[in-house]
């Protein structure tokens, strides 16, 4: 079951960030975990849940996976070109290892397009470090299009951006 997160949610969460970042950091990828404030941290959830963005796949009482939703306030604007139409951008995903391979990580992305339609949402806009061979795959499986790729200027790796038009 999908629904939004709350606070008390916050400690299992973290357990399955620490979890990921320990993962990217053997694979040599960037995105998590590299930087002072060591993205994303507790502080970045909590926002998540105040704007009631973030979104949990808990099945026996324990979250199998999560998923940030957030309208688009032109994220991207000055790192690469993107549709200018209404848009979803979808961060913080993570599937704890013992339950990936169910297809948990599809189920979430395909509630970002039913929550996306229901709000007169056009496109949903995504990135991943070039590196993160599994987040690549999903978003070409899903039907997402590699738009482009980009760099932070502050923050550490390279970056493939993909779209999805869900009109």
């Amino acid at each position: 079951m999908i629904k939004q997160a709350k606070y008390s949610d916050l400690p299992e969460i973290m357990c399955i960030i620490k979890e990921a970042i320990k993962e990217m950091q053997i694979e040599k990828n960037p995105q998590w975990g590299s930087t002072e404030e060591n993205y994303p941290n507790e502080e970045r959830f909590i926002k998540d849940i105040e704007k009631n963005s973030l979104y949990l796949y808990k099945e026996e009482n324990e979250i199998r996976g999560f998923i940030s939703i957030t309208i688009d306030n032109h994220e991207y604007e000055n790192l690469i070109k993107t549709s200018t139409e209404t848009s979803y951008i979808l961060h913080r995903m993570s599937i704890p290892k013992k339950f990936r391979k169910q297809g948990i990580a599809s189920k979430l992305m395909l509630f970002a397009e039913k929550l996306g339609k229901e709000n007169n949402i056009d496109v949903i806009k995504a990135d991943t470090e070039i590196s993160n061979t599994k987040m690549n795959h999903l978003f070409l499986k899903m039907g997402y299009v590699l738009k482009g790729t980009f760099s932070y200027e502050d923050y550490p790796g390279n970056y493939n951006y993909y779209e999805k038009n869900i009109k």
